[in-house]
């Protein structure tokens, strides 16, 4: 008779060779792809520190990527597609399942060795010094914060470390699902960070290679830790292979079509023509695609026939067969991926003479807004457009969704002849269109914004920067707020049942959660938001939200946030009633008062605010930098003081209307 273990051995050694195959085969693709590209080959005008740093650099990056790629995909299991048992309260509270966490911890320690493994390699390819050298380490204590490529190393290094070590000490959903975001975080730095040209292109490059990485790092370490995790989820009570593998393939569609359009995008920054395709970098964006759409039909097989098979609880050899072929092919793309971030784009990354405004902001000088239609200029940001669609798509999609469970639920109701079911008849409405139109409004606002004249020429001049964080901060979330989708969650997104989360789920408990009340109350909203103000005028993160790209994108994400909560405590269920009303009154009036001075200040005092950033750009129009100061003074008071005389109209209508309904 067969060994019923010795049977079982190739099964039990699949969790380990997920990962080995997704490394082994990224390391001979990335070998290969740089070999042919001449990737490898020593520098022309820097000292070269000898093939084993040389090879080293993009070999270590293949297991770094697939380390943070399992690390985070671990957590995103843990925190929501593992169905886990609920405890008393809401779901998100509920015990993350241990196995993601454990593997998780493993695969984030191995990401920070690497990380900081990579670190000193890059600091020797790019000083010249092989490692054998005495002068390295001396070199790399005193500059290696200074070199971009390894101070974002060092940030992404200390992001798996906290990672690994909070996935050592998490419990449940709600901390195995920030330690997920922080780690996403570490993976979209490193996409940011990518390109450090002055081209003008270099914040679509960046933005496009941040998602990108966000994407594959999700789709190949989702199915990296499926397999890892198919024997133990298959023998959980209940069989939870079949749910868990559906749940990732609804998210893994979602990362195929991320990847595949910052993919797009970002090789069009690259590639100047489609001849660009026959040059080594373009051969190897060829490859990548071909692996890409291999990948896809994959996908499609897996959703055709595998997941039918595992909800029926067959066909787990199938499926593990098929999914351990996915994994070599995505571990050959990272490691063309590696070979590709060395190799030379057609489209160089850096312009031979900048003026200061480009080498400064990233963009070309815009014109004299009083010698042109400044109205109608525009320089297209595509994360914020992608943003926009993408959001009032899914609002369509759920207001849609709304009006059609609204309806059944109106059927339902006629055909039940008891009392109740009569009075829910008359209660079934769909959701308000004017609601949707706030909506619409508020994301078509965000792209003119950030787009249009205040995007453009609010990087160059204080007025427009003003203007351009009081709009992202007061107005647009304002619009946002007002159309409710907290509330068009819970009627339209379906209530899971099987014990993962969804996205009505964690939308619904994190606007629901305590640490949201909390910081939505208009006291605490108002201080926070004045506070936000303060800080990033008070401190040197002014000068870098006018000259980084990550420095402007974290303003702008902290505008939307910071003005949600606002909005929220304004324009929330909590300020109905008398005393509610007062508080709301006393909140505006307190923001009017803060806007009115720090108007004065702007234009009574001789400290100009950014003046080393906006002086140092040689603009003929802009030379009297305490005028264009005055003007932001004025600027404040021209959207402030509007937006809360409109408020406080809103909250005495609603005063009296609430009074009205009490007697």
């Amino acid at each position: 008779m067969t060994n019923p273990s010795r049977r079982n051995l190739p099964t039990a050694l699949i969790p380990a060779v997920a990962p080995v195959v997704a490394v082994v085969t990224g390391l001979l693709a990335c070998a290969v792809a740089a070999r042919s590209s001449g990737a490898m080959d020593p520098f022309v005008f820097v000292e070269d520190a000898g093939p084993l740093v040389r090879w080293s650099v993009p070999l270590v990056r293949v297991g770094h990527d697939v380390a943070a790629a399992v690390t985070v995909a671990s957590l995103v299991f843990a925190a929501s597609l593992v169905p886990a048992r609920a405890l008393s309260g809401p779901r998100m509270r509920s015990l993350a399942p241990s196995a993601p966490l454990r593997l998780a911890a493993g695969a984030g320690l191995v990401w920070a060795v690497l990380a900081l493994v990579g670190v000193v390699l890059t600091f020797a390819d790019a000083a010249g010094l092989p490692l054998s050298s005495p002068a390295l380490g001396a070199q790399l204590q005193t500059l290696v914060w200074q070199v971009d490529a390894t101070r974002i190393g060092l940030l992404t290094g200390g992001c798996a470390v906290v990672v690994a070590t909070g996935a050592v000490l998490a419990r449940s959903r709600v901390a195995a699902g920030w330690l997920g975001a922080l780690g996403a975080l570490g993976v979209m730095v490193l996409g940011l960070a990518s390109h450090t040209g002055a081209s003008d292109d270099h914040e679509t490059s960046v933005d496009a290679m941040a998602l990108h990485l966000l994407g594959a790092t999700t789709w190949v370490g989702g199915l990296v830790v499926l397999v890892v995790l198919h024997g133990w989820l298959g023998d959980r009570p209940g069989g939870q292979l079949g749910v868990t593998a559906r749940r990732y393939s609804t998210l893994a569609l979602v990362a195929f079509v991320t990847v595949g359009l910052s993919g797009v995008l970002a090789a069009t920054t690259r590639l100047a023509s489609w001849s660009d395709l026959g040059t080594p970098y373009g051969r190897l964006i060829v490859v990548k695609s071909l692996a890409f759409v291999a990948l896809g039909l994959a996908g499609w097989w897996h959703r055709r026939r595998s997941l039918p098979a595992l909800d029926a609880g067959v066909g787990q050899r199938a499926f593990v067969r098929l999914a351990l072929g996915e994994v070599a092919v995505m571990g050959a793309t990272f490691g063309v991926a590696a070979a590709l971030s060395r190799s030379a784009p057609p489209v160089p990354e850096d312009l031979p003479d900048p003026t200061p405004a480009l080498a400064v902001t990233g963009f070309p000088a815009p014109p004299d807004p009083s010698a042109v239609a400044w109205w109608a200029t525009w320089r297209t940001d595509w994360l914020w457009l992608a943003v926009a669609g993408v959001l009032i798509g899914v609002y369509a999609a759920c207001a849609v969704a709304a009006r059609v469970a609204s309806a059944r639920a109106l059927v339902e109701s006629h055909r039940d002849d008891s009392q109740a079911g009569r009075r829910e008849a008359r209660t079934v409405v769909p959701w308000p269109v004017g609601r949707s139109v706030s909506w619409v409004l508020g994301c078509l606002l965000l792209v003119w914004v950030t787009s249009g004249p205040l995007g453009v020429y609010g990087r160059v001049s204080l007025a427009w920067h003003t203007a351009l964080l009081l709009v992202l901060a007061l107005v647009v979330p304002l619009l946002l707020v007002a159309a409710s989708p907290v509330t068009l969650a819970e009627w339209a997104l379906p209530q899971r049942d099987d014990g993962t989360l969804g996205p009505r789920e964690v939308v619904v408990g994190v606007a629901r959660s305590g640490a949201v009340r909390a910081l939505t109350r208009p006291v605490t909203a108002t201080v926070l938001l004045v506070g936000a103000l303060v800080l990033l005028h008070a401190t040197g993160l002014l000068d870098l939200a006018l000259t980084t790209h990550p420095g402007h994108l974290l303003m702008t994400v902290a505008a939307l946030g910071v003005g949600a909560l606002w909005a929220t405590g304004m324009v929330g269920p909590g300020g109905n009633g008398p005393r509610g009303s007062r508080t709301l009154l006393s909140c505006l009036g307190a923001l009017d008062l803060f806007a009115f001075a720090a108007a004065a200040w702007l234009a009574r005092t001789s400290t100009v605010l950014g003046a080393a950033v906006l002086g140092g750009l040689d603009l003929p129009w802009l030379r009297d930098l305490e005028a264009d100061q005055r003007r932001a003074a004025g600027v404040i008071l021209f959207v402030v003081v509007p937006v809360s005389v409109l408020l406080a109209v809103v909250v005495l209508l609603r005063s009296q209307r609430a009074g009205g309904r009490g007697r």
